[in-house]
């Protein structure tokens, strides 16, 4: 019953997730933070079972802060992209990610406008996008950006389209509750105030 959302704007990336742990039936808290800040500039969703969604987003961290102190620069987003990619695919076979991801970041070396968003999931498929969803929300959400989103948005442009995504979970699916919203940019990571429709 998890979501997450991301698409690009006008300079950068909105990230949207829901902050509620779930167990079978029982919501086990409302305030877990799904966005992992990888470093200054790139942001990794993830939603899936709890220990395998924190044990890895953490190796993953772990292992890009390395590389970053090993070469003496930061991985760009597109390798951080492969190298999960690849490490979800490696792990099928002896010890399996119950994990689906989004990263988005912004890197100045890359083309049309330096903002990067990739989809992952569980058995280590990936794709770059404009717009992404996991979870049973992309089946109410992903119409409706197809109809609605452009990679020009603004970021107020993008916040409104954001909301218009939880009024139509609000309405439409059966759990809905409390949400984190993050911006990733040249100025690096912001977290936004965010309301979802009560």
């Amino acid at each position: 019953m998890e979501t997450l959302l991301a698409f690009k704007v006008k300079g950068g990336v909105l990230c949207l997730a829901d902050s509620s742990v779930n167990h079978s039936i029982v919501k086990m808290k409302d305030d877990e933070d799904k966005i992992l800040e990888i470093d200054g500039h790139k942001l990794l969703l993830s939603a899936g079972e709890p220990g395998d969604r924190v044990q890895f987003t953490e190796y993953i961290s772990k292992n890009i802060k390395l590389y970053s102190l090993r070469n003496s620069y930061p991985m760009s987003t597109p390798a951080a992209a492969n190298f999960i990619r690849n490490e979800l695919a490696t792990s099928i076979r002896s010890h399996p990610y119950s994990i689906n991801l989004i990263l988005a970041g912004y890197d100045k070396e890359v083309p049309n406008g330096g903002t990067s968003l990739y989809y992952m999931d569980y058995l280590g498929s990936l794709q770059e996008l404009n717009f992404g969803c996991h979870g049973y929300s992309s089946y109410f959400l992903l119409g409706l950006l197809d109809r609605h989103h452009k990679c020009d948005l603004s970021l107020e442009e993008g916040i409104s389209l954001m909301n218009l995504c939880t009024t139509e979970l609000k309405t439409r699916f059966l759990v809905s509750g409390k949400y984190t919203l993050k911006f990733v940019s040249a100025d690096g990571i912001k977290v936004l105030p965010f309301n979802a429709p009560q």
